[in-house]
C-alpha cells in the first residue's frame, strides 16, 4: 500500500485521497500530522460554510480517533483552527486551486503556534476547553 500524501500536493486528487484515507480511517494517527489536519479542514471549508465544515471536521475527527483508540479530540483547538483557516481561505487564498491554497497555508501556518497568542496554557489545557468552545483569554480572535 502506498503511503498517503499529507502535504506538498500537486493536484486536487491527491488532496481527495488524503480526505478519503482520513474519513475511512485507513491512515494511521502517527501519519496524520498537523499539515494533514489543515489539508482536510481546508477541503471541508471549500465544500461548505464554516459551521457545516466544523461539524463535519468534529464528527470525522471523533470517529477517526475512536476507530484508532486514541482520545485526543479537543473542541477549542478544532474550532480555533477552523475559524482561522476559514478566514485565511476566504481573505488571502481565495482565487486558487484547493491544492495550491493548502500548500501555501501549510507552508506558513503548520510551523507556527497561533493558539499560544490567544490562549494561556492553563485555559487551553483545561478539560473544559477539550470538551467545549472556550473563547480566547489572551488575545480575542480578529475574525
Amino acid at each position: 500500500m502506498l503511503e498517503t500524501k499529507i502535504r506538498d500536493f500537486t493536484n486536487d486528487e491527491e488532496v481527495r485521497e488524503l480526505v478519503r484515507a482520513f474519513e475511512q480511517a485507513t491512515i494511521l494517527p502517527s501519519q496524520f500530522h498537523h499539515c494533514a489536519h489543515i489539508a482536510v479542514a481546508l477541503t471541508y471549508l471549500a465544500e461548505a460554510p464554516l459551521d457545516d465544515a466544523t461539524v463535519r471536521m468534529r464528527e470525522t475527527l471523533q470517529r477517526f480517533t475512536q476507530h484508532h483508540g486514541v482520545n485526543v479530540y479537543h473542541e477549542t483547538v478544532t474550532r480555533f483552527w477552523m475559524k482561522l483557516l476559514d478566514h485565511l481561505a476566504t481573505t488571502h487564498y481565495r482565487d486558487m486551486p484547493l491544492w495550491r491554497r493548502i500548500n501555501l497555508i501549510v507552508e506558513r501556518w503548520a510551523v507556527t503556534d497561533p493558539i499560544a497568542a490567544h490562549y494561556s496554557r492553563s485555559v487551553i489545557s483545561s478539560r473544559a476547553a477539550r470538551e467545549t468552545w472556550i473563547a480566547p483569554d489572551r488575545l480575542p480572535l480578529p475574525f
